[in-house]
């Protein structure tokens, strides 16, 4: 097992050596222009208040993450995106086809995320690995709140997997969702229970004085 982080570690470092050498700094040009897309469709993703729209968007990102992180020669976190890619496009159909709806998908993504970790695995990956557990469970989410409250979670591993290995744009994108998704926790579940504590509080003593000028 050893040998093998070991040859996955050279293999990245030779990867990004050669892209470096033969792209120049069309490497970085087209590294960064996939963050940036991935950063657009990331903040939109949560501002939606729609499942479908939600997911779609952030399949758009995980297909640029995959192509981020795979000119980085981070394997882990482009495993973890591709599998998310698959995850989603199941998810998506949910509800609308018996096949989508099995449980079987639960396990069988949990155990394709668990070999991603086994095999791909470094300690500068962690971080990387952790969210790709916590998003099968924010993804499979049909209730938003539920999905945002998982999601804040999501984001703040990768927020932590950009600061261990200095990914500038997708540092800059995680840190931009972990806010997007913030104002969104605020504006359709905080604001809403707010408004509905208030309202009830109003109709109480609403009640309180009809019946105090009965008596």
């Amino acid at each position: 097992m050893n040998n093998l982080l070991f040859s996955m570690a050279d293999l990245s470092a030779s990867m990004v050596e050669s892209l470096n050498n033969s792209l120049g700094i069309w490497y970085l040009i087209i590294l960064n222009a996939f963050g940036v897309i991935a950063i657009i469709c990331k903040i939109l993703e949560y501002q939606s208040n729609s499942r479908l729209a939600s997911l779609t968007l952030c399949t758009v990102a995980c297909i640029c993450w995959v192509a981020y992180f795979g000119l980085y020669g981070d394997f882990t976190s482009a495993l973890t995106c591709f599998i998310s890619i698959i995850r989603l496009l199941v998810f998506m159909q949910m509800g609308k086809h018996a096949w989508a709806d099995s449980k079987l998908w639960v396990v069988l993504f949990f155990i394709l995320q668990t070999l991603i970790v086994i095999f791909t695995f470094r300690i500068e990956s962690i971080f990387a690995a952790l969210a790709g557990f916590v998003g099968i469970a924010a993804y499979l989410m049909i209730d938003q709140r539920k999905y945002r409250a998982l999601s804040f979670i999501y984001m703040a591993l990768w927020v932590a997997n950009g600061i261990i290995n200095f990914y500038p744009i997708a540092l800059i994108s995680d840190s931009l969702s972990v806010v997007s998704v913030s104002i969104a926790i605020y504006r359709y579940d905080l604001c809403k229970n707010a408004r509905k504590l208030q309202k009830a509080e109003k109709e109480r003593a609403k009640n309180e004085e009809i019946e105090k000028n009965q008596d």
